[in-house]
């Protein structure tokens, strides 16, 4: 069934369930289909057609989700947009959609390029140049649209980074969605009474913030803070059941739960990806809340968790657990040629949610995807009991708190900086963020440089959480034969 499928079901079968809560507000299946029908129908009465692509740029709010359901109606594309990316990085984007439209929360306006002629529908305080998100709601109608939507359309773009930190568009349809909702609500048992919170970021994969709870009648909790106390308040206060974060959610929460009382014995399943879980973080948020934090892998390409530990079998140090229903997995030397248990490898993945492509991008889509399995990129191990364990990004990809950050694009920034000589970017690991960046870098002769300058230099060319967190002023670098740096070397020092 197609996510628009499932909302007018929901509305027509459990109109006065709570479909989200937000801070105070509750708005019911009934109110929801209505509101997405209201924005739906309005796009359509300003001349959007099938295919149109709508950006979206908007905190975790109930405009999100709304927007999103809106544009399926409307058998349109939506693209969430990373707002805490660079305005030349969202320009990209920008001209790689030509979105008929933009939804856009007030707070980001000014990241847009002021010459742009795209029409912006704006979510909270109005602009001169912009339609007020009121205004198209208010004059909507709420009959459900009747166009024809298919398993195979197109429904959103779910963004990315390439291997050289471009943004890429994962194609993403109907059916990957629904194939992956599937096999989620399968490997952690989730239930049609389970109430669901969701820190991911509002524009890395979104769909997973409330496709869940869609598709099995229950309810979604927002927060557009994911401050500690923030979610420790939405879980007591709305019996939260199901809870989706990063590990670092999870430390920073035991943490305040060492100084403040909450009542959080509803947490059934605490689900940690986009990043290392560690075993000794599992363990404390057990003893202290009785319940079992669930490691899971997934990504953009796979429209999300692919791997996940089951709730109640033992969890495995380092294993992000075993394939959930409808995806294959295996490990795989250079030659494409599939790995024994123990052998590390890179791991590739097929199935009915995996998606087909990148928008608007042969050449990295022929890189990731061959033969109908996509290429991760990512280095693993397979167990003897069918677990998988990561070892390390091939490309030397880390994530930031969850958020892909590359390398060689915070060097080739560096480089710019008159200043520099030399630079090597390698991965550190962070207690709270998982990896942070670490700049180890050689100055031009007679020059100076301070931490402080470098970090000056970074703010105004790369997003926030691409900034070397560790910088090194060093003499000269490890070189191999050929006269390359010698990462290995650096990497080595704080292995």
């Amino acid at each position: 069934m197609t996510l628009v499928e499932i909302l007018e079901k929901n509305a027509k079968e459990i109109p006065e369930k709570a479909a989200i809560i937000f801070h105070d507000s509750r708005i019911n299946y009934k109110e929801l289909n209505e509101t997405v029908n209201r924005l739906a129908n309005g796009l359509v009465e300003m001349g959007f057609h099938t295919g149109d692509r709508v950006g979206l740029m908007l905190p975790r709010i109930p405009e999100l989700i709304i927007s999103f359901l809106a544009v399926a109606k409307t058998c349109g594309i939506a693209a969430p947009i990373n707002f805490e990316l660079t305005g030349e990085d969202i320009n990209t984007i920008l001209h790689s959609i030509s979105p008929r439209y933009l939804i856009v929360h007030s707070l980001f306006i000014d990241l847009l390029p002021p010459d742009s002629q795209i029409p912006i529908i704006a979510v909270g305080d109005s602009c001169r140049k912009c339609i007020p998100w009121n205004d198209v709601i208010k004059k909507g109608k709420t009959n459900n649209l009747k166009f024809d939507i298919r398993d195979d359309d197109i429904v959103y773009l779910n963004y990315t980074s390439g291997s050289t930190g471009s943004s890429k568009g994962a194609v993403t349809t109907n059916s990957n969605i629904h194939w992956n909702t599937i096999a989620s609500v399968d490997a952690l048992g989730l239930k049609s009474n389970d109430i669901h919170l969701c820190m991911f970021a509002p524009f890395a994969h979104p769909h997973e913030i409330f496709a869940r709870p869609l598709y099995l009648g229950g309810t979604t909790v927002m927060v557009d803070k994911i401050y500690p106390k923030s979610i420790a308040e939405a879980i007591s206060n709305h019996k939260v059941t199901c809870m989706m974060g990063l590990a670092p959610v999870y430390e920073n929460l035991l943490e305040m739960l060492e100084h403040n009382t909450y009542d959080l014995s509803s947490l059934r399943i605490p689900e940690s990806g986009g990043m290392y879980t560690r075993s000794e973080l599992i363990e404390r948020f057990r003893q202290k809340l009785g319940t079992t934090i669930i490691p899971v892998w997934g990504s953009t390409e796979t429209t999300g968790i692919a791997l996940a530990n089951r709730p109640g079998e033992p969890i495995l140090q380092g294993s992000v657990g075993k394939p959930c229903a409808s995806y294959e997995v295996k490990i795989v030397d250079e030659n494409n040629e599939e790995l024994p248990a123990g052998e590390i490898g890179e791991m590739i993945f097929k199935g009915p949610a995996v998606v087909k492509g990148y928008y608007n991008d042969e050449a990295n889509g022929q890189t990731c995807f061959k033969n109908g399995w996509y290429y991760s990129g990512d280095l693993g191990i397979k167990d003897a009991e069918g677990n998988f364990h990561l070892i390390e990004r091939k490309s030397g990809m880390m994530k930031v708190a969850g958020l892909k950050v590359y390398p060689q694009e915070i060097e080739r920034v560096l480089m710019d900086h008159p200043d520099i000589k030399e630079v090597a970017v390698i991965s550190v690991r962070d207690r709270l963020r998982g990896e942070i960046p670490k700049a180890v870098i050689v100055t031009r002769k007679g020059r100076t440089l301070t931490e402080k300058d470098v970090l000056v230099f970074c703010r105004e060319r790369l997003a926030h959480y691409k900034h070397p967190k560790i910088v090194e002023i060093r003499e000269s670098l490890p070189k191999i034969g050929s006269g390359k740096i010698n990462k290995k070397v650096l990497q080595m020092e704080h292995a």
